[in-house]
């Protein structure tokens, strides 16, 4: 894998009170760490599916409208997906709770 780029990005006050909040669960040391991973776990998806990055940026850039399926913002895919991990791990813990 390439190098790491710092990217800035802005999230709403809900987005970020759910990453927060993972954080404090112990799912992640850092805010930073949510946000990396969540990014991370959904590109990976995204490009499994068979979206990729357009040829003339080149292959170092990734546009979140490439990630996603209607070009939505990238506060909606970070927040659709860390709700989907919160979803996904609530889920498994009540299921062996029964």
């Amino acid at each position: 894998m390439g190098t790491d780029q710092n990217v800035m990005v802005r999230l709403s006050p809900e987005t970020v009170s759910v990453l927060r909040s993972l954080v404090e669960a112990g799912e992640f040391r850092s805010l930073s760490d949510a946000v990396r991973t969540v990014l991370d776990d959904y590109a990976e998806k995204r490009l499994a599916q068979g979206v990729v990055p357009a040829p003339e940026l080149g292959e170092d850039i990734l546009r979140i409208q490439d990630l996603t399926i209607d070009g939505a913002s990238l506060d909606y895919a970070v927040c659709a997906a860390a709700r989907q991990l919160v979803r996904d791990r609530t889920s498994r813990e009540h299921s062996w709770g029964m």
